[in-house]
């Protein structure tokens, strides 16, 4: 029995294989990483580590029915949803690249800029999360 462990990098590659293609997934990504590695001097790993520190967060809303409505209510997650939210913000980000090159470079422009400048698509979508946990904490009592 082989026990695959859980990382980032497993999240990505299971986000970009399409009809089983594993090999075709790997590409993308290893495209991305390689140049980014190229421009930072800094391996893989790492540049996982500080997309997952730049990406991460404590809180997610979901939708909770109450009394015939429904009400957005702050939810604390674990690190394994988190792991997976930063991933998903990340490739939330690169499908809505509209222009018309490879999902390689999409994906190497998406983390660069969430790495090196003040603002991304995906730390967009990250302090959009942030900003309605903080909006409607008033409804925590309604997770029970």
């Amino acid at each position: 029995m082989i026990i695959k462990k859980q990382n980032l990098y497993n999240n990505l590659l299971g986000f970009l294989i399409k009809k089983g293609n594993k090999i075709g997934a790997k590409t993308v990504i290893h495209e991305a990483f390689l140049k980014l590695s190229k421009q930072t001097g800094l391996s893989n790993q790492r540049l996982l580590f500080k997309l997952f520190k730049r990406l991460n967060t404590f809180v997610e809303i979901k939708k909770v029915r109450k009394k015939r409505s429904f009400h957005l209510v702050p939810f604390s997650i674990t690190f394994k949803r988190r792991s997976y939210l930063v991933i998903k913000w990340l490739m939330e980000a690169v499908h809505q690249d509209s222009r018309r090159i490879s999902t390689g470079e999409k994906l190497f422009d998406e983390i660069k800029t969430t790495l090196l400048a003040r603002s991304s698509k995906s730390l967009k979508i990250r302090n959009q999360n942030i900003s309605q946990a903080l909006l409607n904490r008033s409804n925590i009592h309604f997770r029970w």
